[in-house]
């Protein structure tokens, strides 16, 4: 018999508002474990929600709901078929549950999944009836929740919660250059020096050895994001476009990291820095449609790729990376100097809050305190 029958939810009911909601928890699969969240990252995607600032449709069927997919929790309770998750140890929640795990009834297998999941599919991160954290189901905003144990990744002891928290990002990240030509001695153009273009840098150097001189980055603000001067030789203003003269035609994959309302310039810029047969790694979605110069794209012979999800081999990968100290140091000049510590639905929509307002470019991490 399980001690957790029931678990508070901080769901986003509008924008800017989060109310804790107590709800029932109810194993559906035998290997559901019952975690809660220590440490959280808060993504742009969230914000996006939690400002509202997404397509008033896109709001209107995704709320109420609870944020975030990014972070570190810890095990409560394991399955009946899930006794290999200990009690008290740490695990990365991917928040990916794919078509044959979410809804085994209608695809028994991963054989029989959607045709991204099956055999020679497109991959799990592009798995066609999913269920996601924080995007069509409630995520680890959360007292606890349940979450299949073959989605949870064991944390190595050698990387601290704040570290580790950054893993699913880095998932992406890896997820896209995967698909690209990653290699020491090409030319790299990083399209926003947020945190997430900050992150690919950081992907580039610590897990391909690509050189800082080896990647540019262009962005705004660059007073108030000095952490990413040190992780690329050449800092571009995102404003200029004299600015990316130099490095017209030349560059053999471009990372766009933007997106938003300005998409469309980035990709112009895209189109025009990558030299022929290039490639594009697509992070920042749209919310709405952009103009592409399609003819010098088929003149150039360019590759567009669009990547803003992963699964359980990326994260394993990923956290082998993080026990590396070289690693550990780079991401830590990454995160925002702000704590936040939340017990409460107020707690949470101040730290969201925060993120959403704050003009430095950290990562917002969230530390959530245990149940009393």
């Amino acid at each position: 018999m399980s001690k957790w029958n029931s678990a508070v939810s901080y769901r986003l009911t509008q924008p800017f508002r989060i109310e804790a909601v107590e709800r029932e928890i109810k194993r559906e699969r035998p290997d559901d474990v019952i975690v809660r969240p220590r440490v959280t990252g808060v993504c742009a995607s969230d914000l996006k929600l939690y400002a509202g600032t997404r397509d008033r449709r896109a709001l209107s069927k995704k709320l109420p709901m609870a944020l975030l997919h990014e972070g570190v929790a810890e095990v409560m309770e394991p399955g009946p078929a899930a006794s290999h998750a200990r009690p008290g140890s740490r695990v990365v929640v991917v928040p990916n549950v794919p078509c044959y795990i979410a809804y085994p009834d209608l695809y028994p297998s991963k054989a029989e999944g959607c045709l991204a999941c099956r055999p020679g599919g497109a991959g799990e991160n592009y798995c066609l009836h999913n269920l996601y954290l924080s995007s069509n189901t409630d995520g680890l905003a959360q007292s606890v929740f349940r979450h299949p144990a073959s989605l949870l990744v064991p944390v190595p002891s050698e990387i601290p919660d704040r570290i580790a928290a950054l893993t699913e990002p880095l998932t992406t990240i890896l997820a896209g250059c995967e698909k690209a030509p990653i290699r020491p001695e090409g030319r790299y153009l990083i399209l926003g020096n947020g945190a997430l273009g900050q992150l690919v840098a950081i992907c580039l150097a610590g897990m391909y050895d690509v050189p800082r001189a080896a990647i540019a980055m262009s962005g705004h603000g660059w007073d108030e994001r000095r952490a990413a001067l040190s992780l690329v030789g050449e800092a571009l203003d995102g404003d200029d476009r004299q600015s990316f003269a130099n490095l017209r035609g030349k560059i053999d994959v471009v990372f766009e990291c933007v997106g938003g309302e300005a998409n469309g310039e980035t990709l112009e810029e895209t189109v025009e820095c990558l030299r022929p047969g290039g490639t594009a790694v697509l992070f920042g979605p749209s919310e709405k449609s952009v103009l592409l110069n399609t003819r010098e794209m088929i003149g150039k012979g360019l590759t567009f790729l669009g990547c803003n999800r992963s699964f359980v081999g990326h994260f394993q990968t990923v956290l082998e990376h993080l026990k590396e100290p070289k690693v550990q140091k780079l991401l830590e000049a990454v995160l925002s100097p702000e704590q936040f510590l939340v017990r409460s639905a107020d707690d949470l929509n101040r730290a969201l809050y925060h993120a959403w307002t704050k003009r430095e470019a950290g990562k917002a991490l969230i530390a959530w305190a245990g149940p009393e």
